[in-house]
């Protein structure tokens, strides 16, 4: 699992600057048997699939197989692709001249964001870019380790983090659960958390369609999310992104199935989608650029 396009020199490298003992705290080493151990031989192996389990017990997910398959088909049909554009415009412009930019995707599912927004940053800066994602579903980091085999892929728990402190220059958490506290442990000084939440018409044909009883819910907890943002992080940027896209109904079967949308609506969804008139649907994001307070 060596890393491509100017990454760290070797998976060993990666493994000893960035992770450490999910469980003591210490730093870890990849032996040559391709296990990551500590000081007190707390051990954990390295998949074949190429990603580190660093889990200390069973996590229960409700996201699986075809969620993840159907949002690695959106993402890479570059639905998204203004989101991660402007990600790597506002992390070049906040902590450009950094090199390596050692960046985190927390929440990183299969894979793509990061390795998405990480190879925009590479084109643009010429910078070796360190990406690591982290998830506690193996199923999405198991995807990701097979198609981005360049990058460092965990399995683990945030609020139990098997990344090493003060050195990530920008974090990554888009439409997932975040944890700050460990993000401002996790971030080096001057560095960079990359906040995205839904915005009011966030899918707002897809959420009158298989949530018409409460089609405001995820827009409201994402306003929550801002604002708990706000008192966490200074701020120093903060873009609206709102675009319409027109996706076949093929993508929008699969837009429905990997948000909490469809798998919400559970097997009516698929049925309902099809009964959309049109195909178009609203690309609405606040994107927020936030520094630890001192």
């Amino acid at each position: 699992m060596t890393n491509r396009n100017a990454g760290p020199a070797d998976i060993g490298t990666a493994v000893a600057e960035l992770l450490r003992c999910p469980v003591c705290g210490q730093s870890v080493r990849l032996t040559e048997s391709r296990s990551v151990v500590c000081p007190a031989r707390h051990t954990f192996d390295l998949s074949k699939h190429g990603y580190i389990n660093l889990l200390t017990r069973p996590a229960r997910v409700k996201y699986d197989k075809r969620l993840f398959r159907s949002r690695k088909i959106i993402l890479e049909s570059g639905l998204y692709d203004p989101l991660h554009e402007l990600a790597a415009r506002r992390i070049l412009e906040t902590c450009g001249g950094e090199s390596p930019l050692r960046l985190l995707d927390a929440g990183s599912g299969e894979g793509t964001h990061l390795a998405r927004i990480r190879g925009k940053l590479a084109a643009e800066s010429g910078h070796a870019i360190w990406g690591v994602g982290l998830d506690i579903a193996k199923e999405g980091v198991e995807m990701a380790a097979r198609a981005y085999p360049e990058l460092v892929w965990c399995v683990g728990d945030l609020a139990r983090s098997p990344l090493s402190g003060g050195c990530f220059d920008a974090i990554l958490n888009i439409l997932s659960p975040a944890n700050y506290g460990e993000f401002g442990r996790l971030l080096r000084p001057g560095g960079i958390v990359v906040k995205v939440v839904p915005e009011p018409d966030y899918l707002i044909e897809l959420r009158r369609l298989l949530r018409a009883d409460d089609p405001d819910r995820p827009v409201a907890a994402g306003s929550r999310a801002k604002a708990h943002f706000r008192k966490r992080f200074n701020v120093v940027g903060e873009d609206r992104l709102r675009y319409r896209a027109e996706p076949d109904r093929t993508l929008l079967r699969h837009l429905a199935a990997m948000t909490p949308l469809g798998w919400q609506a559970g097997e009516e969804a698929e049925r309902r989608v099809e009964a959309l008139d049109g195909p178009g649907v609203t690309i609405d994001l606040a994107v927020l650029i936030g520094r630890a307070a001192e």
